[in-house]
């Protein structure tokens, strides 16, 4: 076998174990990058709790992201359960998803923004809960800064993460602007420990670079 070759069947061989040893992932919320359109509000499995949520050409990835964009004293609020609106299978009791998203903009001069991630149970009774967590001091409006956030292990019970992105504002004057918040790329994961069989193929792939290259070095 030339060296070429050698090369390549390595390299084949070396790619497949490192995707066997990957860690897993899984999305916690549906429609995270916001490119499926709704029917009924701007983003399929999103609801809107208030007015002031759009789409926006400006995304961090793919062509929509999220806008938060409330008018004076009022908010704009998007939001998704999991399972309900998602559709997704229901969440693994002691696993740690974390949290991240892509944001940009400001939300005004009397504004804030904020996200609050639970989890719930089947009758939506809170499990565990975040609490409001402000990042309006995190972005800013040039360029788009990721966010991320750690709620710790699904409790016993629980089925569904919820979550919920607000931006409120007070009174607008030429001293305090309206603002607006796009939220791009949002993910729920959590990382799997690789299986034994996973141990078991990445074993073979080397043993099998071995033999190629005794093989060789006998020719």
């Amino acid at each position: 076998m030339s060296s070429k070759s050698f090369a390549i069947v390595a390299a084949a061989v070396l790619a497949l174990c490192a995707g066997a040893a990957q860690a897993a992932t899984q999305n916690g919320f549906a429609n995270g990058g916001f490119e499926t359109v709704g029917v009924t509000t701007p983003a399929a499995s999103w609801l809107q709790a208030a007015g002031g949520y759009s789409l926006s050409t400006d995304a961090y990835t793919g062509s929509f992201s999220a806008q938060l964009a409330s008018p004076a004293f009022n908010a704009a609020v998007m939001l998704q359960n999991s399972v309900e609106q998602g559709g997704l299978a229901p969440l693994t009791v002691g696993d740690t998803p974390t949290l991240s998203f892509w944001a940009k903009g400001n939300a005004g001069g009397t504004g804030i923004v904020l996200f609050a991630l639970r989890y719930l149970d089947g009758g939506g009774n809170i499990k565990a809960n975040s609490l409001n967590q402000f990042f309006q001091g995190s972005i800013n409006a040039n360029t788009w800064t990721k966010i991320t956030y750690n709620l710790g292990a699904v409790p016993v019970g629980s089925v569904a993460a919820f979550i919920e992105f607000s931006q409120g504002i007070g009174p607008i004057d030429a001293g305090n602007p309206a603002g607006k918040v796009l939220i791009d790329d949002l993910y729920l994961g959590v990382t799997a420990i690789p299986e034994p069989g996973t141990y078991a193929l990445m074993l073979a792939g080397l043993v099998g670079v071995g033999v190629i290259a005794r093989r060789r070095r006998a020719a």
